[in-house]
């Protein structure tokens, strides 16, 4: 008993802070706890209190932390530090949930799912949906709006790659909106068009904006729907935090309703995204904590880029597969550094969208012209094409590469045909950004992305493998990370990217008490068999948000 009571004690001053036994507990886990304290300690429960935790250690050492009321639960399976997600889209999950799910279909599939929609919608209506991606197709080009055309009768459709960078739309939509082979491409955007000049129905980047212009708008009821199932999920994967990557006025003040109803059950990190809503925080100033760590807005979300699968990502040098194409540039150079000076002025993070070589670059080059420095933890998102050139200088001045582990998965299908050989070793080097120093937070980018699983982010980053397991051999798979290093890149990493390095990504005495039990402890996993475990509770703040034996 009196070795037990050692570690509780080094355990309390370890982390920085000793609670007195005077503070009782609102509740106590008791299981199976890998903290990921640098020491990798394991414990059996945690005493927890308005949120936080306040002791840890064998669950009989705990007892002078509990009075009649507390509660305890007692849990089976492996609790780590929460999961995060780096990079998400929260509405857009919602969204993908409500629509056609066209992951993983052949363009046939895809037909066939639009005819039976056409046949059972009202006479009309808007058909939507999204996740196709043409590297599962054979032959890989490209759709067209008469493909669409065959099968939707007077339907509006409109079919979001699974990037979200591109949108398949058939001839009902491009008469709506007014597309016309004298339609000029927006600067930032493609129309694809035939060897006639006719638009095929393929619209590319900004030319979106001409679908969205005449897309029914999301009530705001609609919207706050979609974010409620997204969260929801969310806690089925396992996640106590998510970064939501890009959003406006509008959903910031449903995030702000929701918390103050008391009805986030995860963590929202915001970068709000837009002109509109960049000029009011300019105006206002960063929210960096709405309310216990639940919902913070201290971020701008800048798009540089395309995707590389509809090849909008920027290359400096043409496409392998398209030669007459570097790809777009979504904000000019000029306007990407009036935004970071004026960012870095008023105490905000940036955090821009850069995918190619060249959009990497153009972004750490704006960082340097601005003086940024570690201190600003300002951040690439993706970084999925970085140069041996590039690799220090995201370390110089402390830039944060936000990768999507999840992307192997699509990269393995087709990026050596977008990039080549020459350079595709660059693309999602995830250990050699590791080996060179550089600080990596993981997030999924779902909807973007084959899975928005922390379980599967997980896979894939120790594996090289999509979420589906292949290719069986891995991705280049000199890529691959250790098991700790990838838990730190959905852990530590994503509050190190939030500025919450204090409050989140271990477990110990002061933090939120926010975890994730699996199935197995990890370690103990044969790492092909990691997308096997399954996620038995999440908790966040103390409460538990998911919980597998009650859910249906």
């Amino acid at each position: 008993m009196l070795e037990r009571l050692k570690i509780v004690v080094l355990l309390l001053l370890c982390s920085g802070t000793l609670y007195p036994q005077s503070r009782k507990a609102d509740i106590i886990f008791i299981g199976n706890f890998l903290t990921l304290n640098p020491s990798h300690a394991q414990v059996e429960a945690i005493a927890v209190s308005a949120g936080r935790i306040i002791a840890l250690g064998p669950p009989e050492t705990l007892q002078g932390f509990a009075d009649s009321s507390t509660r305890k639960l007692t849990f089976k399976g492996v609790a780590l530090p929460g999961f995060a997600d780096a990079h998400i889209h929260v509405e857009g999950v919602g969204e993908e949930l409500e629509q056609l799910n066209l992951r993983g279909l052949s363009k046939q599939e895809i037909l066939n799912k639009v005819s039976e929609a056409a046949r059972s919608s009202p006479s009309g209506s808007w058909i939507t949906g999204g996740g196709w991606d043409q590297g599962f197709w054979h032959p890989a080009g490209f759709p067209t709006a008469k493909e669409l055309d065959s099968v939707s009768g007077d339907h509006p459709v409109a079919l979001s790659r699974i990037d979200g960078h591109s949108t398949w739309v058939n001839s009902r939509i491009l008469l709506l909106a007014k597309i016309t082979r004298s339609t000029p491409d927006p600067e930032g955007g493609r129309i694809l068009r035939d060897t006639g000049g006719e638009p095929t129905g393929m619209l590319i980047d900004k030319a979106q904006n001409l679908l969205r212009a005449v897309t029914p708008k999301p009530s705001h009821v609609d919207q706050e729907r979609r974010i409620r199932v997204a969260l929801r999920q969310f806690s089925k994967w396992g996640l106590t935090s998510v970064h939501d990557a890009g959003v406006g006025l509008e959903t910031i003040s449903i995030y702000k309703d929701l918390l103050q109803r008391g009805e986030l059950p995860v963590r929202v990190y915001v970068m709000a995204a837009g002109e509109e809503a960049r000029s009011f925080y300019l105006a206002h100033g960063p929210e960096r904590d709405l309310g216990d760590g639940m919902l913070a807005v201290r971020s701008f979300k800048l798009f540089l880029d395309g995707a590389l699968g509809s090849r909008g990502a920027e290359l400096s040098e043409p496409y392998s597969d398209a030669a007459n194409e570097r790809g777009l540039e979504l904000m000019s150079d000029a306007e990407l550094q009036r935004v970071v000076n004026a960012a870095r002025e008023k105490g905000f993070q940036v955090n821009t969208h850069a995918i190619g070589d060249r959009a990497v670059r153009r972004a750490l080059d704006a960082f340097q012209q601005g003086g940024v420095t570690a201190s600003d933890r300002f951040r690439v998102e993706h970084a999925s094409m970085v140069t041996n050139e590039d690799l220090p200088r995201f370390v110089s001045m402390g830039v944060i590469a936000s990768l999507q582990p999840v992307f192997v998965g699509e990269y393995s299908r087709w990026a050596e045909d977008r990039v080549g050989p020459a350079r595709v070793h660059w693309v999602l080097r995830t250990r050699d950004l590791l080996n060179a120093g550089v600080r990596l937070a993981a997030g999924s980018d779902y909807p973007a992305s084959d899975s928005g699983s922390g379980l599967d982010n997980l896979y894939c980053a120790v594996t090289r493998k999509g979420a589906d397991g292949n290719p069986a051999a891995g991705w280049y798979p000199d890529q691959r990370v250790e098991l700790d290093q990838a838990l730190g890149m959905m852990t530590a990493g994503p509050a190190y990217a939030a500025f919450q390095e204090n409050e989140l990504g271990a477990l110990s005495v002061g933090r939120h008490a926010d975890f994730t039990v699996l199935s197995a402890d990890p370690h103990q996993v044969p790492i092909d068999e990691l997308r096997k475990l399954t996620v038995r509770m999440t908790v966040v703040g103390g409460h538990v948000t998911f919980d597998a034996s009650t859910s249906k």
